[in-house]
């Protein structure tokens, strides 16, 4: 499985927002220059975790993005299914597509094990698990 741009930097844009949590509402612009994430894209992956339940937006002058949950409340396994859907590691696991050896496939079912791990390790990783993973990671200046 490889994650995709979009699901990075939203990543990203929402470790901006925890440093922030409860603080002033960050704009796009401010998020696209910190991470170098073109306008565009980062206005339609802050749309998609808007409509995930994950930021809010305010708008009007000082507008910007917000958390909607405390950080330890938001997982990396909902950040993913919000901006890239199910995780599917082979085409059988995707339920929108279909394996031509699906029946009898000999290697189906330990692939259905190590989806179910990724996904339930990732729903153990909160926002503030990376916020803390970065400052211990921290080289010094």
């Amino acid at each position: 499985m490889k994650v995709t741009r979009k699901s990075d930097y939203g990543l990203r844009a929402l470790c901006t927002l925890a440093r922030q949590y409860n603080g002033d509402p960050v704009s796009i612009g401010q998020l696209s220059a910190e991470h170098k994430i073109p306008e565009p894209f980062l206005e339609k992956i802050m749309q998609e975790l808007r409509e995930h339940g994950l930021v809010e937006a305010t708008h009007g002058r000082g507008g910007g993005y917000l958390l909607k949950k405390r950080p330890s409340h938001i997982s990396l396994r909902e950040i993913v299914h919000a901006l890239d859907g199910p995780i599917a590691l082979v085409t059988c696991l995707d339920p929108g597509l279909k394996c031509s050896i699906e029946e009898g496939c000999p290697t189906s079912p330990i692939w259905e094990i190590v989806n179910e791990k990724l996904e339930e390790y990732l729903a153990s990783l909160t926002l503030s698990d990376v916020m803390s993973i970065q400052e211990r990671e921290k080289v010094p200046s």
